[in-house]
């Protein structure tokens, strides 16, 4: 995160360069030489603007009719206000138990299920707003199934663990309500409600099978550090001016 607010911190929008000249006037830039005369020439050299992005990233869904939650985070880069990139990190623990149970109502097989898995997401905005904003999010991942099950064979409980490798896609819908700024509370404005509606995907897994293919949804609170920084850059940009 220190990397993250190292290169928020240094990023800008544009140089902006004039000459005025009665006669002629002359911009040398960092690769060409403009000439021109009797005229104000503005150049303007856009550079790349890297501001840093978090938050947290609870979703919910039903893996073989039972309703979970994924726990995760993310963290990453915003581009040119235009689109995110980064990593997100999540996991689930799962709890299954059969139907039948012996004399001390105690379950003859109990199933723990695991998830353990990193994504890599893109996230291009389809609009961004004072208010509003929508994106797309497309997700690549890799991760850890572990399964630990419990039989009753013979009086006696035998527990066994198993392993499986997967890839997890999804891709989905995510939108932002930010919250207006109230009697000059200007922080109120890096807060807000975050809501997001996907399907995932199992794109490969080993020979232990895993139903976790289908939709997910989530809901919850924001604090958009993107917008903290674009604040802090402004502020420091007037102060420069002056």
């Amino acid at each position: 995160m220190v990397c993250f607010l190292v290169i928020g911190g240094t990023c800008a929008a544009q140089d902006t360069t004039v000459v005025h000249s009665k006669d002629s006037a002359v911009i040398h830039a960092k690769d060409s030489t403009v000439l021109m005369n009797d005229s104000i020439i503005v150049a303007t050299h856009h550079r790349l603007s890297l501001k840093p992005t978090g938050d947290f990233d609870q979703r919910f869904s039903f893996i073989e009719d039972q309703g979970v939650s994924i726990w995760g985070y993310r963290i990453g880069l915003l581009f040119n206000d235009k689109f995110k990139l980064g990593i997100g990190g999540y996991f689930l623990d799962q709890n299954t138990a059969s139907v039948k149970l012996d004399k001390k109502g105690i379950p003859l097989r109990q199933l723990t299920k695991r998830l353990y898995f990193g994504t890599v997401y893109y996230e291009p905005f389809l609009f961004r707003k004072k208010r509003w904003e929508m994106s797309m999010v497309f997700e690549l991942g890799y991760g850890k199934a572990v399964l630990d099950s419990v039989n009753k064979i013979r009086g006696r409980f035998v527990t066994t663990t198993q392993y499986q490798d997967f890839v997890p896609g999804g891709f989905g819908f995510s939108a932002n309500f930010i919250m207006p700024e109230i009697k000059h509370m200007h922080f109120l404005t890096y807060m807000g409600v975050n809501t997001m509606i996907g399907v995932r995907k199992m794109i490969f897994e080993s020979d232990l099978r895993y139903n976790y293919d289908g939709w997910y949804w989530s809901i919850g609170s924001a604090i958009f550090i993107d917008r903290i920084f674009t604040d802090i850059f402004k502020r420091h940009k007037r102060e420069t001016t002056r």
